[in-house]
């Protein structure tokens, strides 16, 4: 093999010396951190619309299905549990009956597979915490010196629904870290290693 057909990491400049390297390198440790931090702050919003197509899909930040699973919901032992249903244009009571509630979500928000992140469609007894998007549409998130905090902001019974599904409702699961890191922190990252 000839030395023009070597690979050389483009981290590395062929032509650098030992000090060069190490200088590099050094320059490289120092400033990884805060470059990760800030790549996270300026795509804050990539993480929130990942966070609620976990949710769509019926998971949480650890990609577990969200909890309680509408059978398991204590919700449906309360007498005053139920909804309007718009179309019919009457309450349905689901004290004791989940499946009512169950057939009413699975009319208004059918589970489907997840465009961007690929993840499957929920099943039926899966919540996806959505009905006319308010939930959803309270989450938010803010840049911190740690990276990204998301929450949810601006409609007064979102702390609850975090109280009931804890708050790994707001982490990135597997999928969603996967699809940031490839889509947004590993182009970034190249672009500040070839300006080190």
């Amino acid at each position: 093999m000839r030395a023009a057909e070597c690979d050389v990491h483009p981290f590395f400049k062929p032509t650098m010396n030992i000090k060069e390297m190490r200088e590099k390198i050094r320059r490289t440790k120092d400033g990884i951190k805060p470059q990760i931090v800030q790549c996270m702050g300026d795509n804050k919003h990539e993480m929130v619309v990942s966070v609620r197509e976990q949710l769509w899909s019926g998971i949480d930040g650890r990609g577990a299905p969200l909890s309680p699973s509408y059978s398991q919901d204590p919700y449906f032992r309360d007498p005053r549990a139920g909804f309007f249903d718009e179309d019919a244009d009457h309450w349905v009571s689901c004290f004791m009956h989940p499946e009512r509630y169950i057939a009413w979500k699975q009319r208004i928000t059918p589970p489907s597979a997840s465009q961007r992140l690929g993840l499957p469609a929920r099943s039926s007894d899966t919540p996806n915490l959505f009905i006319v998007g308010t939930f959803h549409g309270s989450i938010d998130s803010k840049a911190t010196p740690q990276g990204v905090e998301i929450f949810t902001f601006g409609w007064d019974e979102g702390p609850a629904v975090e109280r009931k599904y804890g708050s790994q409702i707001f982490g990135l699961a597997e999928p969603s870290v996967g699809h940031f890191n490839e889509h947004f922190l590993w182009p970034w990252l190249r672009q500040w290693y070839s300006r080190v």
